[in-house]
């Protein structure tokens, strides 16, 4: 009488254990998929699925942004290897029931630019190889896409020519080798009173700094041109108030060509100083300065500056 029951008992404990093993096996890899990224408003990420034990590629049609692959939750992965054009996964720990982890990455050139694909699992399937596309780009794209790269090459090349035309006075290195600077140094100071100038279109105001060295003196104005021209300062003189000649500044420089009606601009002039020892005597010395246009008309004076 007892036989029956044991029969049906086997067969349900067999039939819990095939249905165990199905559970519990292998996921099913699926063949190679193909998705298109249109990069369009509202378009869903892709979705992928993942099983620890095995390995995900993701081939992409262009090169990417290596460092700009990331991923949601990275310990849960094994491996996250971002190549030229495509990008490897292998999770280390499943994913929870319906636990979604993202992927996000950018490519150097084209549209879209940036991807975002969300992984997850699905019990008995496993994505092994994806291709992944960008529809082909239409002539406004790509007159779009030029349009920025020409304006990129153009800026460079504006950068490119301010680099050329900068004056190698500018380097550190040139100045040690001008000679300018020797081992007595320099001397700088910034003066409060003492630098205003006026003319009927010019002004400066009273602040002023200098530096000196052995051999040369530098006073920098703020020129503010309150005309109805442009101007623009060609030569100084300066006239030492203790007597003696007026003698012509070496060099006149401003930040800009023409200081225009309204403007306010640095203007710097270099004096060539006898030989000066000690930095003691230096930016002492009270001369006048006149700094004019080439033609000598619009003249900014100032009555006193130390150099």
């Amino acid at each position: 009488m007892l036989q029956p029951c044991s029969c049906a008992l086997v067969l349900a404990a067999l039939l819990v254990s095939l249905t165990a093993s199905a559970q519990t096996g292998p996921a099913r890899r699926a063949g190679p998929r193909s998705i298109v990224l249109t990069g369009k408003a509202g378009e869903a990420a892709p979705v992928l699925y993942l099983a620890p034990g095995s390995v995900t590629s993701v081939l992409l049609d262009g090169p990417i942004v290596r460092e700009s692959v990331e991923v949601d939750s990275r310990a849960h992965f094994a491996r996250v290897d971002p190549g030229e054009q495509v990008i490897t996964l292998a999770l280390h720990a499943p994913l929870g029931r319906g636990e979604r982890l993202a992927l996000r990455f950018a490519y150097r050139e084209g549209s879209p630019r940036e991807a975002v694909f969300l992984l997850t699992a699905r019990p008995g399937e496993v994505d092994e190889v994806v291709n992944v596309t960008r529809p082909p780009q239409t002539l406004e794209a790509c007159h779009a896409a030029l349009a920025g790269v020409q304006e990129r090459c153009e800026a460079q090349a504006r950068e490119l020519e301010a680099l050329r035309a900068r004056p190698l006075a500018l380097s550190p290195a040139a100045v040690a080798l001008s000679g300018f600077v020797n081992p007595e140094g320099l001397k700088g100071e910034f003066v409060r009173k003492g630098c205003a100038g006026a003319s009927d279109e010019l002004r400066a105001p009273e602040e002023c700094w200098v530096l000196g060295g052995t051999t040369w003196s530098v006073v920098v104005l703020e020129v503010s041109n309150t005309g109805a021209e442009p101007w623009v300062p060609a030569w100084a003189e300066v006239t030492p108030l203790a007597g003696g000649e007026p003698r012509r500044a070496r060099v006149v420089l401003s930040r800009q060509a023409a200081l225009s009606p309204g403007e306010t601009v640095s203007v710097a002039i270099e004096v060539e100083m006898p030989l000066r020892k000690q930095k003691e005597g230096w930016l002492e010395a009270p001369h006048a300065l006149r700094v004019c246009d080439a033609s000598g008309s619009r003249c900014l004076s100032v009555s006193q500056a130390n150099l």
